[in-house]
């Protein structure tokens, strides 16, 4: 482990090393809870009278530290005015204990203006973000979120692993292709990349199976998306989300591009003065399996579309515990003015 963590010194930072910066960054992230998306049912009146809990939104420390993301949509049901709504989990994406937060912070909600007899049900969205930065705090999502609808939220726990690729396994990644061909069908699944034992990778497809896209209509094209399910060993066991070891850092270009592998194997060349320079870009990385996921801060400019794709197509060098650790995982890299020739 010594020899991993002084290969790439400026890339990212071990667990047990270095908290202090991983946190002080992180102190930058937020969670915050909002209305869901104009694309969920109208509000009802009563939703004006609302009252949110006084006590802010908790990030999970472990999520927050591995600069974990996560976006959940919920539906509040409230059948008293002074007393605690329902909570039905209706979309999730990230890890378990961002959903107890949740759902803890939910539970806090209050509709005083309710009258008896009547039931209402609102629609709310929480976002845990830990890249958000000065001038953009969105966090990354599917263009279909606000219709998906996915099943209770997952959790594998260690005593489901039957043992022999435990030691092996501390890590390990699922990652699905889901095509949507109709609102109230499964969709089509197909495995992209597969790291996990047998066990774990039938537990999340038989969980991807009930995700559903109620929205769709019958003359749309299928809808397509990916997902992965993140393993690892833990104090609270085995589970889909946090627990990598590594989290990337926030990185210059130039030293983003010394960490990346073969970076001068295709000749490019970008002229950084055009692109509204200097600017920042989020990275999560995913190759060499798929392109990683790129996305501008603040305003985009068209003449950064290829720059952009390039990053998309490149493989940091990795061995295979680290990408096994820092697969999905994000950061922001500084884009200086300049050029770019290799």
């Amino acid at each position: 482990m010594r020899e991993q963590e002084t290969k790439l010194p400026a890339l990212w930072r071990w667990a047990r090393q270095g908290l202090v910066a991983l946190v002080a960054w992180n102190l930058m992230g937020f969670a915050q809870a909002q209305d869901a998306a104009p694309q969920a049912k109208p509000q009802p009146p009563e939703a004006r009278c609302l009252v949110k809990p006084t006590k802010p939104l908790k990030y999970p420390d472990r999520a927050k530290e591995f600069r974990d993301s996560g976006i959940l949509r919920a539906k509040l049901t409230f059948k008293n005015p002074d007393q605690a709504p329902k909570v039905t989990i209706l979309a999730w994406s990230g890890s378990h204990d961002m959903v107890e937060a949740a759902e803890d912070y939910l539970w806090g909600y209050r509709l005083p203006c309710l009258q008896e007899g009547r039931t209402v049900e609102l629609e709310q969205e929480v976002v845990f973000n830990a890249l958000a930065v000065e001038g953009d705090s969105t966090v990354s999502r599917s263009s279909v979120w606000d219709c998906l609808r996915t099943p209770d939220p997952f959790y594998y726990t260690m005593d489901m692993q039957t043992g022999t690729h435990f030691a092996q396994k501390a890590r390990s990644n699922v990652l699905f292709e889901l095509a949507f061909e109709a609102p109230d069908k499964p969709p089509k699944i197909k495995v992209i990349y597969n790291s996990a034992p047998r066990s774990f990778r039938d537990a999340a497809e038989a969980n991807v199976k009930d995700y559903r896209l109620p929205c769709m209509k019958p003359a749309d094209p299928p809808q397509i998306m990916h997902w992965v399910y993140r393993f690892s060993t833990s104090n609270e066991g085995i589970g889909s989300g946090s627990g990598n070891d590594l989290a990337l850092k926030d990185l210059g270009l130039a030293t983003f591009m010394r960490a990346v592998k073969d970076v001068d194997k295709v000749h490019v060349k970008f002229d950084l003065d055009t692109m509204a320079c200097p600017f920042q870009v989020k990275f999560r990385a995913y190759q060499p399996v798929i392109a990683n996921g790129v996305s501008e801060v603040g305003d985009r400019v068209p003449s950064r579309k290829p720059f952009l794709e390039w990053l998309e197509s490149l493989s940091m060098s990795l061995n295979k515990g680290q990408f096994e650790s820092l697969m999905g995982a994000q950061m922001v890299i500084d884009v200086p003015c300049g050029t770019i020739e290799l």
